[in-house]
């Protein structure tokens, strides 16, 4: 049994540098086929593990605990200073119906899971992430688990666990529009990639570095934070400070939409942090711990992923929504704006990018208060 690492707990600047090299590789890993396919995340997730259980890191050190403490209710603020609500009501339409569908649809299957599966004491916390991941993408589920104090070897499993059964269904999706079954359930409208162009100007583009923009977000974020903290500990709540925090930041998104849309590079640094975020619970996992509860927390998010999917087709036809757009606010609302952003572009719908993103913020923004308050709830 490894009783000492190569790198020594009180090795802080060691530490911190090797942290940020591994989420900067994560960064990397997306720009290859290997990451494109099973996530930077899945992979920086590996390699932190590996690194602490044959002993070169650490499994518990003050920079870990920083992350967590700090880091992730900084990188709430940060993600979501442009989520402005009014555009994703006036600008989603039909998508938006789609996307309540399918978090009805996680919360059944969340429910389901839980009531049948042996989750055991870590059940109620697995409701609250995975509810969380499936309506608003990996970054809640990063939220979630630090606000609810989730086993890191348990937090390990489950994003693990995310990373098969959501890339499977993301391929599911890519497919759908092609599937005879569904072309014939629904009434598809599908366009030439060279109609509205306009769209595009949404779609990903390098950040523009600008230090004032960054500091002043840096700063706001910061500032969000210690309201949120210092409210939920006057209310008796402090465990619930990033659900305040999270709520905070939407009153201010919404006051003033206008001067937060033009910042620059505030949410690629919300990202690096919940990158940093993944990199901490990797190597805090125990490998042997996360094996025994692998297999049935892979099965609870399928029974999840199976029960979204069959609520947000089967009540979109009900509503005669257009197929496609089920098929964008699906992907929204189990992975997030990116790969929604992705799919749309990818397949020549330019006119949804932009929903896209906005549902995918939208769940950026709600997730949080839905995991949190069902892990409370079954666990009360």
């Amino acid at each position: 049994m490894i009783t000492q690492s190569l790198i020594h707990s009180d090795w802080t600047l060691a530490l911190w540098s090797i942290l940020v090299l591994l989420a900067a590789m994560g960064f990397w890993a997306d720009t290859t086929k290997l990451g494109r396919n099973i996530s930077g995340v899945a992979i920086i997730l590996a390699v932190s593990m590996l690194l602490s259980n044959i002993g070169v890191l650490p499994k518990t050190a003050e920079p870990y605990d920083i992350i967590w403490s700090y880091l992730v209710p900084l990188a709430i603020p940060l993600l979501l200073l442009k989520a402005d609500l009014r555009r994703v009501i006036s600008e989603t339409g039909g998508m938006l119906i789609a996307f309540f569908m399918g978090a009805i649809g996680t919360t059944i299957g969340v429910l389901l899971g839980y009531y049948t599966l042996p989750l055991g004491e870590h059940g109620p916390k697995l409701a609250g992430v995975f509810s969380a991941t499936y309506i608003g993408g990996s970054m809640n589920m990063a939220a979630v688990s630090q606000s609810i104090s989730l086993d890191p070897a348990i937090a390990v499993a489950s994003v693990a666990a995310d990373n098969v059964v959501g890339v499977a269904y993301l391929a599911f999706l890519a497919m759908v529009p092609s599937m005879a079954f569904f072309r014939w359930l629904y009434k598809s409208s599908e366009i030439s990639s060279s109609e509205n162009n306009q769209a595009e100007i949404t779609a990903k583009k390098p950040p523009y570095l600008n230090l004032m923009h960054l500091g002043f977000a840096v700063g706001l974020s910061f500032a969000i934070c210690a309201c949120g903290k210092a409210l939920a500990e006057y209310l008796g709540l402090g465990s619930y400070s990033i659900m305040f925090i999270t709520a905070i930041t939407l009153f201010i998104a919404n006051v003033f939409p206008k001067p937060l849309m033009k910042l620059q590079g505030d949410y690629e640094i919300g990202l690096f942090l919940m990158y940093l975020f993944f990199v901490a619970i990797g190597v805090s996992a125990d490998v042997v711990a996360m094996l025994d509860k692998a297999l049935v927390i892979a099965l609870f998010a399928l029974i999840i992923i199976v029960c979204h999917g069959v609520f947000i087709f089967g009540a979109s036809r009900f509503f005669k929504l257009d197929l496609f757009e089920v098929v964008i606010a699906s992907n929204a609302c189990a992975s997030g704006p990116a790969s929604a952003a992705a799919l749309a572009a990818g397949r020549g719908r330019h006119d949804l990018v932009a929903p896209a993103v906005l549902l995918g913020v939208f769940g950026y923004a709600v997730a949080n208060f839905v995991g949190v308050m069902l892990a409370t709830w079954l666990g009360a």
